[in-house]
């Protein structure tokens, strides 16, 4: 005769097994590149149905129909892909687009990253979004090393001056609330505007020389070279003067994913070799 107790555990364990699959999202919108890579690295891409544009890492994610760009959200294709969980970046949705969306009852999850931190608290939330927490760990405890090792090889007690050029149509740099003025610091070097009241401010060339960065980094393809070119001649710039100029692959770089460590391995040892 089976022991009471043993029957209601076994109840108890199907139950809770049951639940924990149908909770788990079987059709998944992933409407940002670092979070179609997230959804991949947590073991749940198989799911995903829908993506933005520039979502090509993983290789498999550009086989997945695009419904969100520049312009905003597709609300109307989204609806009818019929998702069980909407995952959308706060800064690529238009204005009321996430409410929309609540209200046509879809399962959103908001991302809003910033910062390394930011990153490691979103897979986290993700992980139990998806009902893949060991996955998430895993992902949060590789990346913290990671970042651990950077810093203990490379970060120095005195940083060299450094700008950094995101665009150059206007010149655009970054402050010291965003992710490239950690990858910065973690590299030894000093952010020249990263007091702006702005994350993302637009600057002059003279602002620039005033400044006298040791290095220019730029959001650049190894093979691009129009950003660098605007810098041509202009010897009174130190990093100029020197050579110091860094290209990193923007794909890496601007990416809030355990691949934005790529760029900061690139960066650290570009700066080490000077």
């Amino acid at each position: 005769m089976r022991s009471p107790i043993i029957y209601s555990f076994v109840l108890s364990f199907f139950f809770f097994f049951s639940h924990a699959l149908s909770a788990s999202p079987k059709r998944i919108a992933t409407l940002a590149p670092h979070l179609t890579e997230w959804t991949y690295s947590l073991g749940s891409g198989d799911h995903v149905i829908a993506v933005s544009s520039y979502s090509d890492f993983p290789e498999d994610a550009k086989k997945h129909p695009i419904i969100a760009d520049a312009n905003g959200i597709n609300l109307a294709k989204l609806v009818e892909l019929n998702p069980d969980l909407v995952l959308v970046w706060r800064s690529n949705a238009k204005l009321g687009q996430i409410e929309r969306m609540k209200q046509l009852g879809l399962n959103v999850f908001i991302s809003d990253p910033h910062t390394l931190e930011d990153i490691e608290k979103e897979v986290t939330a993700l992980g139990e979004k998806l009902s893949q927490q060991v996955a998430a760990i895993n992902y949060t405890t590789q990346f913290k090393n990671d970042i651990a090792q950077l810093k203990q090889h490379y970060q120095k007690s005195q940083f060299a001056p450094a700008f950094f050029q995101l665009w150059h149509t206007p010149i655009m740099t970054a402050n010291k609330h965003t992710l490239v003025n950690q990858i910065f610091e973690i590299c030894g070097l000093e952010n020249v505007f990263a007091a702006s009241d702005v994350n993302y401010p637009t600057v002059n060339k003279e602002q620039v020389m005033l400044k006298r960065p040791e290095f220019i980094v730029i959001s650049e393809m190894d093979e691009d070279n129009v950003q660098s070119e605007i810098w041509q001649g202009m010897v009174s710039i130190p990093a100029v003067k020197k050579g110091q100029i860094i290209k990193l692959n923007p794909d890496h770089l601007h990416r809030y994913t355990n691949r934005v460590l790529i760029a900061a391995n690139e960066l650290c040892r570009k700066v080490s070799a000077f």
